[in-house]
């Protein structure tokens, strides 16, 4: 599968405008980082109010929620159930691939490759999904076909190009291995575990998972230094001129929402339609999930479809509106069209503005 007259478009395209327009703390194009520290040295409250559309429910960035201590020993041992389990090839029908396989904590638990790649070395649609935000998710996947964890987390062990192995035959395999039988008594007082509990424990791990402290986190505490004046000029154009706080919001930063963006390939050889293959809902069509923004340096190739290698790249894409390329469909009147999200717009960036907000991500 391969996407390259987009691809070079991506690289090739620059930002929409040239001059940098006057916002707060910039004017004649020169920033006064001395007045952006004054509008961000206090709590993230009494920052300036982010450029929002009216009606979408934004919440304010703030650390990431930490993990619940333990309830009782059972859950721990789940836990750590879950966890041995995650990172065991055994439960895929030939031993060749883990859940950790794709999702790798080091790349922000993806896998660096566009389309994730199951056994035998079958290539999926998309790409494979990060999982810091899973915990926090009412829907899951990025087409949202799933409403929990414990539903989501055996959806690969099952799939014919992910791990292949049908779920009574994963449990079988699992309860005839000598090494878990200790934390299945543990975490279930039983010998044996059934699918249900499977799924219980893998859930379980995945709960536990939270995004590694970084120089954000720091800012976020009150640590002015954590930050560096392109880095900070970066936060300031992510909440207002890049408008990026419209779905990427929150501790997460992200909205929890499906949005069609302009990557669905609507009428080509990749066409994908996303939560609309799920629902058959005309409002979803080509929607997809949008994605945590903790750790999104070490998450590429970004996308559901891993278009994206280059996160500079990308933003000059949403610059462009990412080439609105159904609005000719949709204003001949095509049902199916999908239409781009309203709150994808042309942007004001210039190259320097660019660099500054993938500074800033680099940050979370």
């Amino acid at each position: 599968m391969t996407f390259k007259p987009l691809l070079i478009l991506l690289l090739a395209a620059g930002p929409a405008l040239a001059a940098a327009p006057d916002i707060a703390c910039r004017s004649n194009g020169s920033w006064d980082n001395a007045c952006l520290r004054r509008l961000y040295q206090g709590a993230p409250g009494s920052w300036p109010k982010p450029q929002v559309d009216t009606g979408v429910a934004w919440q304010e960035m703030a650390p990431v929620p930490a993990v619940a201590p333990a309830a009782s020993p059972r859950q721990a041992a789940r836990v750590a159930l879950g966890r041995a389990l995650f990172f065991d090839p055994r439960l895929s029908a030939k031993g060749q691939v883990s859940c950790a396989s794709c999702h790798q904590p080091e790349k922000s638990f993806t896998d660096g490759k566009p389309l994730a790649v199951g056994e035998d070395q079958l290539m999926g649609r998309r790409r494979t999904p990060p999982l810091f935000a899973a915990p926090f998710a009412a829907k899951l996947f990025w087409d949202g076909r799933v409403d929990s964890l414990e539903a989501q987390v055996v959806g690969p062990i099952a799939n014919p190009v992910e791990m292949n192995h049908p779920i009574t035959a994963a449990v079988a395999r699992i309860n005839g291995l000598e090494e878990h039988r200790s934390l299945i008594r543990a975490a279930f007082a039983a010998p044996a575990l059934d699918e249900a509990q499977l799924a219980w424990a893998l859930a379980d791990f995945v709960r536990s998972l939270r995004p590694p402290a970084t120089a954000f986190d720091r800012f976020l505490a009150g640590r002015q230094e954590a930050l560096s004046d392109k880095e900070l000029q970066g936060l300031h154009l992510f909440r207002t001129q890049a408008r990026c706080m419209n779905c990427h919001n929150g501790p997460l930063l992200t909205d929890h929402g499906f949005h069609h963006i302009g990557l669905s390939f609507y009428g080509r050889r990749n066409q994908d339609l996303g939560r609309f293959e799920v629902t058959r809902e005309k409002a979803d069509l080509g929607t997809f999930r949008t994605p945590s923004l903790r750790g999104v340096a070490q998450a590429g190739p970004w996308m559901h479809n891993g278009i994206f290698p280059d996160l500079k790249g990308l933003l000059r894409m949403y610059g462009n509106a990412m080439g609105n390329p159904t609005a000719k469909a949709v204003a001949a009147g095509d049902p199916y069209a999908p239409p781009l999200s309203p709150l994808i717009r042309k942007l004001e960036l210039n190259e320097a503005d660019v660099e500054a907000l993938a500074a800033f991500l680099q940050t979370l």
